[in-house]
Formats: C-alpha cells, sequence, structure tokens
C-alpha cells in the first residue's frame, strides 16, 4: 500500500510538470509565436502559485518570468522585487546571473560568427607582443574621429592581444578608398610597425591623388554591408573581445 501511494505521488508529479510545462509552451507559442526551451522552474514561497522560470529563445537568450503553477500565465521578472523569504531573494539573484552569463555568452557567440564571416582580405590582423589566443576586434572608419582617437590605444592593445581590424565606414566614399589603400599598402606586411604607421597615415585630414581616387573599394564596401546589414552594430568604432581561431 505504501509503494503504491508513493507511485501515486510520482505520477501526480509528472502529470504536473507534464501540464505545466506543456501549457506554458502553448502560451508561449500563442503570444510570441516561438518555441521556447524550458530551462528552470522554481516554486516561490514568498507568491502562492508563482513559479520562476527560465526560457531560452530561438536565438539562445535566456527569459526570466514568473509563471503561474497552471503554466498559462506569466510576466516578466523586473529588477523590483521584495520577498519575505530569503531563499527566494537568493534563487532570483542567481538565476539573474546565470541568465547575463548565458546572454553573454551567446551575444559573443553571435559577434564571432558575423566578424568570421567577413573575408580575411577585408581586414587586418596584427598579433600580440604576448602569446596568446585573445582577439580584439575593432570595426573602424578612417574618417572617424573618435576611431582615430582609438587607434592612440592600438600600440597598448597589442601588449596583451592580438588586434583585428576591419574597416567599415560610415563617412563618404574617401573613408572607403582610404580603406582599401590601407588593405593594399599592407597585404605584404608583417611588422607591426610598419602596419601601424600605413594606418596612421591614412587616418588624417589629406588629399588624395588622382591615381589613388582610382582604388577600388568593393571589398571595403563589402564588409561594411554585412557588418551594418546585420543590425547588430550601429556605428564605430565598435570593440568586440574574442579568441584567434
Amino acid at each position: 500500500m505504501k509503494k503504491c501511494l508513493i507511485c501515486i505521488v510520482c505520477l501526480g508529479g509528472l502529470l504536473f510538470a507534464d501540464s505545466f510545462e506543456n501549457n506554458l509552451k502553448e502560451s508561449i507559442k500563442n503570444n510570441f509565436g516561438q518555441d521556447m526551451q524550458i530551462l528552470s522552474s522554481d516554486s516561490l514561497k514568498s507568491i502562492n502559485g508563482i513559479r520562476l522560470t527560465v526560457l531560452k529563445t530561438n536565438e539562445g537568450n535566456a527569459l526570466p518570468l514568473y509563471v503561474s503553477e497552471d503554466g498559462k500565465s506569466f510576466l516578466a521578472v523586473s529588477d523590483f522585487f521584495l520577498f519575505n523569504d530569503e531563499n527566494d531573494k537568493n534563487l532570483l539573484l542567481s538565476k539573474i546571473d546565470e541568465i547575463k552569463k548565458i546572454n553573454e555568452a551567446e551575444k559573443a557567440t553571435t559577434f564571432d560568427r558575423l566578424f568570421d564571416g567577413i573575408p580575411k582580405e577585408a581586414g587586418l590582423l596584427l598579433k600580440s607582443q604576448t602569446k596568446t589566443d585573445a582577439l580584439l576586434t575593432i570595426v573602424t572608419d578612417p574618417d572617424c574621429p573618435y576611431c582615430r582617437a582609438e587607434l592612440s590605444n592600438l600600440r597598448e592593445h597589442l601588449k596583451s592581444t592580438n588586434v583585428r581590424m576591419i574597416f567599415a565606414p560610415v563617412h563618404d566614399e574617401t573613408a572607403f578608398i582610404k580603406s582599401a589603400l590601407v588593405l593594399e599598402e599592407t597585404k605584404k606586411l608583417n611588422d607591426n610597425e610598419k602596419i601601424i604607421s600605413v594606418v596612421e597615415k591614412y587616418y588624417k585630414d589629406i588629399n588624395l591623388s588622382e591615381k589613388q581616387l582610382q582604388t577600388k573599394t568593393d571589398i571595403v564596401h563589402n564588409a561594411a554591408d554585412i557588418i551594418f546589414g546585420s543590425g547588430l552594430i550601429k556605428g564605430v568604432p565598435y570593440l568586440h573581445n574574442g579568441k584567434l581561431k
């Protein structure tokens, strides 16, 4: 009899879990139009009938929700909360920290995928003075004053990380020509100082010769189209920390 009772209790728990999960997934589908994975779901002692639930979207981001016990209703978790149970407070804080790590990792993966899709010949790779796989990607424009200011940090960056410069101008065609000239004049250089001197030459207000003005800029335009067409980057300079592959 005792074993039967235990079986009934276990079966009831499983049925509840299935009901909660199915109802929640249906509610999400109906309201957001996508299927989401349930990463975790915990009952709260401070608020009866509410479960702190973490979902994973199709894009790979984590999303926290307060969900009713039947899984049919939910509301977003905000930074403003007060729980009379310390365990509930600690649970929420730990989930928020977990979500931040998941979202940061997903964001990093998304940007790695974006930058890895740029042809190598459309950028510069400068090797660090230190043996490391750390990679700082800088999306830049020769005519951007903020990019020129960031350029002054380049040698300092190279003390601890490899640097990849991707040219994606937001200014007029002159900036695209300067970018193409940098790529052309540095493609056979291996010395960081020589490469940097070429970059610095074009990161100024200079007059280009008639011959320079005829430089093809297709490769730079293509890189800029990929960068800004992604919707992930709105301006320059943009810095992203990743790993050298």
